[in-house]
């Protein structure tokens, strides 16, 4: 949980402080007193901010991610082909959040399974830009007749989501295995099957 009480921009300070830590000690080694001395505060200070480390973890990914919004809007809209897009879109939606060294080594490194909890579950501000980035290919899919009947582009979105973050976590699969990934779980979950 994020408190709101934000008292002359110390959230962005403390959110630039755990980066600076992350980048120099790495995400698993920075502990929150590291944070609070890199950005001039008390823990208490800190604490009064972000409820915890996981609340802080996500903030900073949740930030990371949105950076990266604009060239996965841009790559999806080069796609005629919503099967196209859902495999090789995915794809570059993949390896641009790689692409992000923070933001991988978060995802490999982090302890207690926080960044899995973060990307796995249905975060609003994350939700709502994959809902953006996708929602003209799937228009052009639906328009198409290509789109499984009853799923709305929520639940595409969570699906989508949720398969990206599998194929994140699984950095062993390659290029191939991924596309692979993305045929057999994405294309399956939301198109309608072949006739």
């Amino acid at each position: 949980m994020i408190t709101t009480n934000d008292v002359g921009g110390e959230r962005e300070k403390i959110v630039d402080a755990a980066i600076r830590c992350f980048q120099r000690y790495g995400p698993q080694r920075t502990s929150m007193n590291d944070i609070a001395d890199e950005a001039g505060i008390s823990r208490r200070t800190l604490y009064r901010q972000f409820d915890d480390r996981p609340a802080l973890v996500a903030e900073i990914l949740d930030r990371r991610l949105s950076e990266l919004h604009a060239s996965v809007v841009a790559h999806l809209a080069t796609y005629d082909d919503i099967e196209a897009a859902l495999i090789e879109g995915s794809l570059f939606s993949v390896e641009a959040g790689e692409s992000d060294d923070l933001v991988a080594e978060i995802v490999r490194h982090e302890h207690a399974g926080t960044p899995e909890r973060f990307l796995l579950r249905v975060n609003d501000s994350i939700a709502a830009r994959v809902l953006e980035s996708w929602s003209v290919v799937l228009g052009h899919g639906r328009a198409q007749g290509r789109v499984r009947t009853g799923l709305s582009n929520t639940r595409a979105v969570e699906l989508i989501m949720t398969v990206h973050t599998v194929a994140l976590l699984r950095d062993d699969l390659g290029r191939d295995g991924r596309r692979a990934l993305f045929r057999d779980l994405l294309v399956a979950a939301v198109l309608n099957p072949p006739d």
